[in-house]
């Protein structure tokens, strides 16, 4: 299932760029459209955006054990999204060749999977609270170069920023930022811009941009200091189990912006 939300002047002849909304385990596509409340902005940028829905509310991440509910079912939701796109494609104008992924949490472990193991090589992907599994590390392939957005929060009661030791199935903040410099053939010194806190919530960011890296691709690090398991900006509500949602940095805002060159149409 999914709810799908056209921008207006939505031209048939000329093919729109597609963002993909994957929701966290325990969620619905509509109830984090909701929670998003990105449609002003995704329309300002031209996107058509869908908001997909996983079996139970989880998604297969890749884990290589049956570590949620789609998993046990031994469900396929790379195949999912890909015959989602192909069917959007053929109703409405989609440039397949510009489609984006932007998911949090277990959402944003299926986007990398996405974009580790389908053919279909996603134009952009960005994820929030959401390392990679060693599983899907170690076995993938891109198969072209994109941009990659990682939004993450230091305190993370959720997903720790550090991981969870060296026996854990999933890597850390920066083995995943690591994995990603690899495949886009970033270099490793970034340079770095400071968001303070400018609203009193106690949370500031850090924003690393990597050199170097393969046309079109990039590699982006927001680190979110003080942050939680949670989208940043204006959204929400947020569970309290969560921590601190910052408002010093609209992850929507920051996403949209590192794939604005890469959704810019084609040329004639």
């Amino acid at each position: 299932e999914y709810e799908l939300h056209l921008p207006p002047g939505l031209s048939p002849d000329r093919p729109h760029p597609l963002l993909i909304f994957l929701h966290g385990a325990g969620d619905n596509g509509p109830a984090f459209r909701a929670r998003l409340a990105a449609d002003a902005a995704t329309d300002e940028a031209g996107f058509i955006t869908v908001w997909p829905s996983g079996m139970e509310g989880t998604w297969t991440v890749g884990c290589a054990d049956e570590c949620t509910f789609a998993e046990a079912l031994q469900a396929d939701d790379v195949t999912f999204l890909k015959t989602l796109i192909r069917h959007l494609a053929g109703e409405i104008p989609v440039d397949t060749s510009r489609v984006f992924l932007a998911g949090f949490s277990q959402g944003g472990q299926l986007a990398q999977l996405f974009a580790c193991r389908s053919e279909l090589v996603p134009a952009g992907i960005a994820v929030v609270s959401a390392e990679l599994y060693k599983a899907v590390a170690q076995d993938c392939d891109p198969g072209g170069a994109f941009p990659v957005g990682i939004v993450h929060g230091d305190a993370d009661p959720i997903a720790f920023y550090g991981g969870f030791g060296p026996e854990a199935v999933v890597l850390s903040v920066p083995e995943t930022v690591d994995a990603w410099l690899r495949h886009m053939e970033c270099g490793d010194e970034p340079t770095s811009e400071f968001y303070p806190d400018l609203v009193g919530d106690f949370t500031s960011a850090t924003v690393y941009r990597y050199p170097g890296c393969v046309p079109p691709s990039a590699v982006v690090l927001y680190r979110v200091h003080g942050g939680g398991h949670n989208w940043p900006g204006d959204t929400g509500p947020w569970p309290r189990v969560t921590g601190t949602r910052s408002r010093n940095l609209d992850a929507t805002a920051e996403f949209l912006a590192l794939f604005a060159a890469a959704s810019s149409p084609p040329a004639g």
